[in-house]
């Protein structure tokens, strides 16, 4: 763990003064020498330690940042900044894998809390509209809001426990209501980053404001963030605030069920991915509330999934809005008779999107909705409509882009670069491969 850390630290520094052929071939032996290092077991060092859930979000950060960098290549072209970009990438790494490595709450908070300061200035100093200080005042402010209690509730933590170490969170504690308070205010911060509806409308702006390399982090890697405390701290409480699992079903499978809805009235390419985005976390934030081994497995295959097809949405609305100019689904119809072989992406990636056959997608959310239903099967007419909303979305989104009329100013579009090609073959490698590996990946 720790010769990962120093290493990253030179590649830190190595972003800064160094060029794309000699840093690229870093993040990808990085990458594959991380997919060697897996165990089963719980291993520590120092004050880093790993199991099988920091082991898949950490390859999947590793994997998301080398594909950020073979998407931003135009930056290197168009000389715009490429070395302040591939040092806040970098730094961006090193603040998630401590997050998703560290032993300790209280520096969990701090790596926590500082992943925001990369994303922010990706926003800021590389997105498009001057709608983007906005979209970053949102981000930071619905962030620290909900991080003050889950602050106050790591300290209280330590001070019950007596130290600050995850390994403690192991105590048994009788149910009471106080419980239930300090459950809450350890989450809220986490459903915030999911994001659970209601508090969910910093990530749409944020979408549509980054650049890609920044849209493709976010749904990538930082949504991933919420699961991965809350199945953390929940841990912790062992169930004994399972009167408080209605609650989280009901906001998961409720509020993904609106903005479903949502999403079919969305005009612009990014935000109906976002949208789309809050959907699936809700499913995945209702299989976590149901208390389950199930839905607790099933919630890391949605991460990793939905991790890739979304990162892959967001490339493929880069593409457009590269030849376009414009991420409106009325200027940018036709793409069938324009783009041939990259409607077959779009094809892929929207199937993956539904939780259709031969994806990762599908396992995950089978399981969420096994999970769902051990709760209560009463849920079951919620999870049909669930289901069947998710494919009308998806469906949405491939034949307004792929189908209709084209407007005439993009006949002149070129068809996809190899280097887009092989982002989008490295994106979906992984969902196809993964579905045949899922008792690796079991708990």
């Amino acid at each position: 763990m720790l010769k990962f850390s120093f290493f990253m630290i030179g590649l830190l520094l190595m972003s800064f003064f160094g060029e794309f052929l000699i840093y690229f071939p870093y993040m990808v032996f990085l990458t594959l020498s991380w997919l060697m290092y897996y165990s089963s077991n719980f291993i520590s060092v120092s004050f880093l330690g790993l199991d099988t859930l920091s082991w898949f979000l950490i390859l999947l950060t590793f994997w998301i940042i080398t594909l950020m960098h073979l998407s931003s290549y135009g930056y290197k072209m168009h000389n715009f900044y490429y070395q302040k970009f591939c040092f806040i990438l970098m730094l961006m790494m090193i603040l998630l894998f401590f997050t998703f490595s560290t032993l300790d709450m209280m520096s969990f908070y701090i790596f926590f809390e500082g992943s925001l300061i990369p994303i922010y200035l990706l926003i800021m100093g590389w997105g498009y509209q001057p709608e983007r200080l906005q979209a970053g005042i949102y981000l930071l402010l619905y962030t620290i809001f909900a991080s003050l209690p889950l602050l106050i509730s790591i300290i209280f933590t330590g001070d019950f426990l007596g130290g600050y170490n995850f390994c403690m969170l192991n105590f048994c504690f009788d149910s009471s209501y106080w419980v239930s308070f300090w459950f809450f205010f350890s989450i809220f911060a986490f459903l915030v980053k999911l994001p659970a509806f209601y508090v969910h409308l910093w990530l749409p702006k944020a979408h549509v404001e980054a650049p890609v390399a920044g849209s493709m982090m976010l749904a990538g890697v930082l949504l991933k963030l919420g699961c991965y405390g809350m199945m953390r701290f929940m841990g912790f409480f062992e169930g004994k605030v399972n009167f408080l699992s209605s609650m989280l079903v009901s906001l998961g499978l409720l509020g993904g069920l609106m903005v479903s809805f949502i999403c079919l009235r969305q005009v612009d390419l990014k935000a109906l991915i976002a949208y789309s985005s809050v959907s699936h976390m809700g499913l995945a934030l209702g299989g976590l509330g149901s208390w389950g081994l199930w839905g607790y497995s099933s919630c890391l295959y949605t991460c990793v999934a939905h991790g890739l097809c979304s990162s892959g949405l967001f490339f493929l609305s880069g593409v457009v809005y590269e030849r376009s100019g414009s991420r409106s689904i009325l200027i940018n119809k036709g793409m069938l008779e324009i783009m041939p072989s990259m409607s077959f992406w779009w094809f892929m990636y929207c199937i993956g999107n539904m939780a259709a056959p031969v994806v990762l997608n599908l396992v995950g959310e089978l399981g969420l909705i096994g999970s769902i239903l051990g709760f209560s099967f009463f849920q079951y007419f919620f999870l049909m409509l669930f289901s069947f909303m998710g494919a009308c979305y998806s469906l949405y989104l491939y034949s307004s882009t792929q189908h209709g009329m084209h407007f005439s100013g993009i006949r002149s579009f070129s068809d996809g670069l190899a280097r887009e090609y092989l982002i989008f073959l490295l994106h979906f490698y992984p969902l196809f491969f993964l579905i045949l590996e899922v008792d690796m990946m079991t708990f």
